[in-house]
């Protein structure tokens, strides 16, 4: 396991790709019984991350700091940035996305839908473009995430919408090899905000390493 941080009210750990943040019906090893079992205590999950999707996770270690940073969680005092590989090139340096976003039960997935929909939820992602590469494959872009609502798969469906996918992600871009083993090029890789105790700021980091990122591996060494 990778630990960032941990201290008496809180543990931040990496959440490797592939496995799911908490038990599911799959019965697989899991991120939170993991913890649980090395901190030898229940742990408060604050977020979670699609199970293809890895990085940085934070916990809480009783139940005052589980409601106080679900409550900063809640008013965005809490700042999680993504980093992703985007099929294409981004219209703008930096811009944002915002739609109505649906999901289906039955098929696990969500889409773009009219704001007037019924069970409709306003999704709104802030993205700015840190590199861009032209491979074999087409054009390849690097960018941050920010997040400023929580939905189902939100990146995932509002770039694939957007008219750049992310590579590796099957569910969401049509046009990606069905075949073999790839992970989504979508990470958590920075998780800022205030300790619950101390009041002093935090800032927890990891960088994703594997294919595509590492063709932008200079970019990512300077973050």
């Amino acid at each position: 396991m990778n630990i960032l941080f941990e201290d008496k009210f809180i543990l931040a750990a990496v959440k490797p790709q592939g496995m799911p943040s908490q038990a599911d019906k799959t019965g697989d090893p899991d991120l939170l019984s993991e913890l649980e079992s090395y901190a030898g205590q229940p742990l408060g999950l604050l977020h979670r991350l699609d199970r293809p999707v890895g990085g940085v996770m934070l916990f809480a270690k009783d139940k005052k700091t589980e409601a106080i940073l679900a409550k900063d969680l809640q008013e965005n005092r809490l700042n999680k940035k993504y980093l992703t590989v985007l099929c294409g090139k981004l219209p703008a340096e930096q811009g944002t996305l915002e739609d109505y976003l649906l999901k289906n039960a039955r098929t696990n997935l969500s889409e773009v839908v009219s704001k007037d929909r019924k069970g409709a939820k306003k999704a709104v992602l802030h993205y700015k473009k840190l590199a861009e590469k032209e491979t074999e494959i087409g054009w390849l872009t690097l960018a941050e995430i920010k997040l400023e609502t929580g939905r189902h798969h939100q990146i995932r469906v509002q770039t694939s919408h957007a008219g750049f996918p992310i590579w590796g992600d099957k569910k969401y871009h049509k046009n990606f090899p069905k075949r073999g083993k790839t992970d989504i090029a979508l990470w958590s890789y920075k998780l800022e905000g205030v300790h619950p105790k101390t009041k002093e700021p935090f800032s927890f980091l990891a960088k994703p390493e594997k294919e595509p990122y590492d063709l932008f591996a200079e970019v990512l060494r300077e973050l």
